[in-house]
């Protein structure tokens, strides 16, 4: 048994990200790439196989979307990059709870939905730090277009299943 997480993954920004969240982050030092989290914590491992279809229908009544990081931000100890626009982020989030009402992103802990690429954690030396190195590389543009099982492992994180954007616009 282990923790789960939904996550849009974002593997292409590792060589901006990669080694700050390696050395400032725990989730980056056990192989998380820059994401923004859906929902964490997600169901158990042993419970994931009763709720892939549920999911996949969530996941593909959105449509695949471009944003921009633009500029860094920061939570209490916390730096992070915030994804513009954020809405769409924080739409798949809430139907991901309306849909699994037990799973509360981040455990209720925290009453707003703040999409977020985290970079670094630590004291206001280091996040300044690493502010100053990615000023001068933004903004950077992504787009999302699957959606994220991943898994809490002994040997780290791994993917487990995706999840195609798959809503067609009509023309």
């Amino acid at each position: 048994m282990s923790a789960t997480a939904l996550v849009a993954l974002f593997p292409e920004l590792e060589p901006l990200l990669g080694a700050w969240r390696r050395r400032y982050t725990g989730d980056g030092l056990r192989g998380m790439p820059p994401h923004v989290t859906l929902i964490f914590p997600f169901a158990d491992s042993s419970e994931v196989d009763d709720v892939l279809e549920p999911l996949e229908r969530v996941f593909a009544a959105f449509t695949p979307f471009e944003f921009a990081l633009r500029q860094t931000a920061r939570f209490p100890g916390l730096l992070y990059l915030r994804p513009e626009p954020a809405e769409t982020f924080v739409v798949i989030t809430e139907a991901l709870v309306n849909a699994f009402p037990d799973f509360p992103p981040y455990a209720g802990e925290f009453a707003e939905i703040v999409p977020h690429i985290t970079v670094a954690q630590g004291d206001d030396e280091v996040l300044a730090a690493a502010e100053r190195e990615l000023e001068a590389q933004l903004p950077v543009k992504s787009r999302v277009e699957r959606a994220w099982l991943v898994e809490d492992t002994a040997g780290g994180w791994r993917r487990h299943t995706a999840f195609p954007l798959e809503r067609r616009t009509s023309v």
